[in-house]
């Protein structure tokens, strides 16, 4: 599927939009989710800045008369700065300025957008990026900013937009699509930070999306090239989910690398739950053994032919014969619900597809709503678990059922996303039969 666009945000001092410096493409703002990797500036020599003259100190405390206007876009949209503050961040106007003692100067920047040059600014004078927590740039805009800050030889400038990127896709949980990455090859040299680190993540969506072949045939053969061998080293499963359809089970695996990702869930689950009792999650690691210490137990303290009873009472409540009330069973959805939605791997993988809403334009099936007339997904179901909109499980499971009857309508059973739909339903519907031990466990009538 396509990665979602990112939206123009509201860039602080322009006076007008102009066109991006980059070509305006399919760009994604993911990621979920978890922590996403970490940045890496080598290879660059963007805080480099024995190009030009040295680095002139420069103090607020002193008056600075001479003022630079530069003039960015078509449009010539004017940005004024401080001649010794714009010299002390950039060596390249320190070289360019370094004996003009006129009072103003002019500059331009045509090919730059103006929304590229407002975050430039921004962050000459904050030291950040992104101004704000309600203004999130684009990808498109944010390597634009790295690509000016390389071209300028701004301090600073590509590292911290590194930064931001990393920001953006652990807030939105998308990536940028291939367009993007494509141009990023073309206008950015060799072994430079950004490349590495879209290189990184085009990497592990290859490990994860189920939509890596189409993905791949976007994608030129030197970029391709890179991607391969990239992707060579990558034998763990994925750190962050990623945008797009990405979250079908991951071929490179074994099944049994997938039963322990099963089992270390078990083992991680249960200490999240509010109820102070530990047999649960020893029983649900290891019921066996379990079983057996509490055959044990009974048989050191009560006659053999007691034992018989228990168990029935035991099979009984799995069995679904003790009645739970709604809220047990809309806190075991809840609780499941929230496994699915931030587990380890195992349910990363499998929800990926069916984890936000389907979005005709941006996942590039535009007649879906006219084969789906009720669409659902984990999120918007999160969302009505959270406002309380559940009044019984069994309108829980009809959302649920909701997603994969709406995948199997709209995508053909040869298509693998209809595969992934298959997977995550088996497992669900595992997982939700389980309801009555879980409660029992949680009551403690495990063993009683």
């Amino acid at each position: 599927m396509s990665l979602p666009p990112s939206e123009d945000p509201a860039a602080p001092a322009t006076a007008a939009a102009t066109t991006p410096v980059v070509p305006s493409v399919q760009t994604a703002s993911e990621t979920e989710a978890a922590a996403p990797p970490s940045v890496s500036t080598e290879a660059t020599n963007i805080n480099d800045t024995s190009n030009g003259p040295d680095t002139p100190s420069f103090s607020w405390l002193d008056p600075h008369h001479q003022f630079v206007v530069v003039l960015v876009g078509p449009d010539k949209v004017p940005f004024g700065l401080q001649k010794d503050f714009l010299c002390a961040k950039s060596s390249h106007y320190r070289s360019k300025f370094a004996h003009r003692d006129e009072l103003e100067l002019i500059d331009e920047l045509p090919d730059c957008a103006v929304e590229v040059f407002a975050f430039t600014q921004n962050f000459m004078y904050t030291g950040s990026v992104i101004p704000d927590e309600d203004t999130m740039p684009s990808y498109e805009i944010l390597v634009g900013v790295w690509k000016l800050g390389h071209e300028l030889d701004i301090d600073g400038l590509c590292d911290q937009t590194l930064e931001a990127m990393v920001e953006v896709r652990r807030a939105t949980g998308r990536i940028p699509a291939a367009p993007l990455l494509v141009q990023v090859w073309k206008d950015t040299p060799e072994g430079c930070s950004i490349r590495k680190l879209l290189l990184g993540w085009a990497a592990e969506y290859m490990h994860t999306s189920i939509s890596k072949a189409e993905f791949a045939k976007s994608l030129p053969q030197d970029v391709l090239s890179e991607l391969v061998v990239a992707m060579v080293p990558s034998d763990t499963s994925p750190l962050v989910q990623l945008g797009g359809p990405a979250g079908s089970l991951n071929p490179v695996h074994a099944p049994r690398k997938q039963v322990h990702y099963l089992d270390q869930e078990e083992e991680e689950e249960e200490p999240e739950q509010p109820y102070p009792v530990k047999k649960p999650r020893r029983s649900e690691s290891l019921p066996q053994s379990s079983a057996t210490k509490a055959a044990v137990r009974k048989a050191k303290s009560a006659v053999p032919t007691t034992k018989p009873v228990p168990r029935r009472r035991s099979n009984a409540a799995v069995n679904g014969d003790h009645d739970y009330t709604v809220e047990q069973k809309l806190y075991f959805c809840q609780d499941l619900l929230a496994r699915m939605l931030s587990g380890p791997g195992f349910w990363t993988r499998l929800v990926g597809p069916f984890k936000e809403p389907v979005d005709p334009v941006v996942d590039n099936v535009p007649d879906y709503f006219e084969k789906v007339t009720k669409p659902m997904d984990l999120s918007t179901m999160k969302a009505k678990m959270d406002r309380a909109q559940y009044t019984s499980d069994e309108e829980f499971l009809a959302d649920m059922n909701q997603i994969f009857s709406n995948c199997k309508t709209y995508w053909k059973t040869s298509d693998p996303i209809f595969a992934a739909c298959e997977k995550l339903e088996k497992t669900f519907l595992e997982k939700y039969s389980q309801m009555n031990k879980w409660l029992a466990k949680m009551d403690g009538n495990e063993e009683h």
